[in-house]
């Protein structure tokens, strides 16, 4: 699915925000537009996908992204009981799709890019809902974007 965050916005429009999600896993594949290498006035990750809790600065789980200049940098995010940990985990060139999975066991959130998997203690609730991509955590977009998403 294509996901376009409009200039001076935060979010792209998707009622699937809303849906409950009853898994602990997911997978896809995405791919990042040319307007992807831009940074926001304030700094502050953005996001592609994830699983949160009800409250999701209180346990989730989402990769998130930002522009290095040349390319788009992906991290591991994780909330545990509010308390927020991050990792790198790898480099994507534009206009490539490229494979990943979110995965919730045994305490861990495994995240793995292209066969890349870094590790976070964590935790997630029972009502669990899948995040969709966001810009910013301060900043709004300071141009439209595109992102593409499948969700396997």
């Amino acid at each position: 699915m294509k996901y376009t965050i409009r200039k001076g916005h935060h979010y792209c429009f998707t009622i699937n925000r809303l849906w409950p999600f009853t898994k602990t896993k997911l997978k896809g594949n995405v791919i990042f537009d040319h307007n992807c290498l831009v940074k926001g006035d304030k700094p502050g990750h953005n996001k592609l996908t994830g699983i949160t809790s009800f409250k999701i600065h209180k346990n989730s789980g989402r990769l998130v992204w930002e522009s290095n200049g040349k390319s788009i940098d992906l991290y591991g995010y994780v909330y545990d009981n509010g308390s927020r940990t991050e990792i790198y985990i790898t480099s994507l060139l534009l206009n490539t799709w490229f494979g990943y999975s979110i995965e919730h066991r045994g305490g861990n959130w495994y995240f793995t890019v292209n066969g890349k998997t870094v590790v976070i203690h964590g935790n997630i609730g029972f009502w669990k809902f899948k995040c969709f991509p966001y810009f910013g955590g301060v900043s709004t977009a300071p141009k439209t974007m595109t992102i593409k998403l499948k969700m396997l």
